[in-house]
């Protein structure tokens, strides 16, 4: 078959098999759904790959530059699984610090709480009988009340309530099930990153010119180093924003320094919202005590982070990806948009990927062009 023919034959096809699939588009909207259903554990396992793959290869660097003096030397593996274990160690520190500091907090706020409500009670139950209990409106009210539609509501609300939780601990369920399935493969890739890539590169150069090969691995070379970047950059400004947070909260004698330190540090890995997320839990605290505790804690935290997030955030992490401030704020502006906490999180090293391979493409026509008008 001539090569002319075989170019008309697969037009032809494609353009049957896209008639095709716009005629019964619901069923191949609903096949495209359930195929993401099943390798969604697969692309959750590959995001905690990413985030874990950085601190263990910064443990792993250090091991080996610690036993670099031993005649010894441990092999690959044990290098992998102790770095490997190292790091699992080092998050669950973090996580048992931070619920060590955040419940006590909370038990107390809602013992304070409580004895609030205690306290005012008696002035709630005189202000109510000093109301008249005969009022026109209160009588107006009750007389308009219908018992059987009443019952007839409850009953639909309490079957509707019920569908809800059904539905609430189905997706619950799901979601448990491929969070445990996306950290099961997330230890098969750390763990076996050599051999993974290594089947990747040969399928590459088995299906691809080499030339288009070369170039999808310079594109991975370069995103898991801005990545990496990145994600050492925005721990950097997290533990920043944690101490400003704490010597904020210090200095204007507002309670709970220590947790919101703690607990803004630990947040703020997810860039510009993390942050919000320990400001609400400040402010909710703070109100626990009183309303214009709560607005200071506001006023403070707001200021503190409008100050970290226009001129820290975008030098500390931009410059540890090679972005300008700019682009930083741009990058995560449109991945926030996008795709929410997700986007925020990648944009930002996709836009650094994609300033260096712009950087790098004009650098070669700008050499060619100055050849050829030599």
């Amino acid at each position: 078959m001539e090569k002319k023919t075989k170019q008309n034959v697969i037009i032809v096809i494609v353009g049957v098999a896209l008639f095709a699939a716009l005629m019964n588009l619901h069923e191949v909207l609903r096949f495209f759904g359930n195929g993401m259903g099943v390798i969604l554990p697969v692309i959750v396992g590959g995001i905690l790959a990413l985030f874990i793959n950085v601190p263990m290869t910064g443990i792993e660097k250090r091991l080996r530059k610690l036993m670099k003096s031993r005649k010894k030397q441990p092999s690959d593996k044990c290098y992998r699984l102790v770095s490997f274990l190292l790091t699992f160690a080092c998050i669950a520190l973090v996580l048992t610090l931070v619920f060590t500091l955040l419940i006590p907090e909370l038990v107390s706020s809602g013992k304070g709480l409580y004895l609030l409500i205690e306290a005012r009670l008696p002035q709630w139950i005189a202000w109510l009988e000093s109301l008249d209990p005969e009022a026109a409106w209160l009588e107006e009210m009750l007389a308009d009340i219908n018992l059987e539609k009443m019952m007839q509501n409850i009953g639909s609300g309490a079957n509707f309530f019920l569908e809800r939780v059904v539905s609430t601990v189905s997706s619950a369920a799901s979601v448990v099930i491929t969070a445990a399935f996306g950290l099961i493969i997330s230890i098969y890739l750390v763990l076996g990153k050599e051999q993974v890539g290594g089947h990747a590169k040969k399928l590459l150069c088995a299906y691809l010119k080499p030339a288009w090969a070369e170039y999808i691995l310079h594109i991975g070379r370069t995103f898991n180093r801005s990545f990496a970047n990145f994600l050492s950059g925005q721990c950097t400004e997290a533990v920043i924003l944690g101490v400003l947070m704490f010597l904020a909260f210090t200095v204007f004698k507002l309670p709970y320094g220590s947790l919101v330190g703690v607990l803004t540090a630990v947040c703020a890995i997810i860039p510009y919202v993390g942050a919000l997320i320990s400001g609400a839990v400040s402010v909710i605290l703070a109100l626990l005590i009183s309303p214009a505790l709560a607005v200071r804690c506001l006023i403070v935290y707001l200021v503190v982070q409008f100050v970290e997030n226009q001129f820290i955030y975008p030098r500390v992490v931009g410059g540890s990806v090679g972005l300008p401030p700019l682009y930083t704020l741009v990058a995560a502006m449109i991945g926030g948009e996008l795709f929410g906490i997700i986007g925020i999180i990648f944009f930002i090293p996709l836009m650094a990927v994609f300033v260096e391979l712009v950087k790098e493409d004009a650098g070669k026509r700008l050499n060619h062009r100055g050849k050829h008008s030599v």
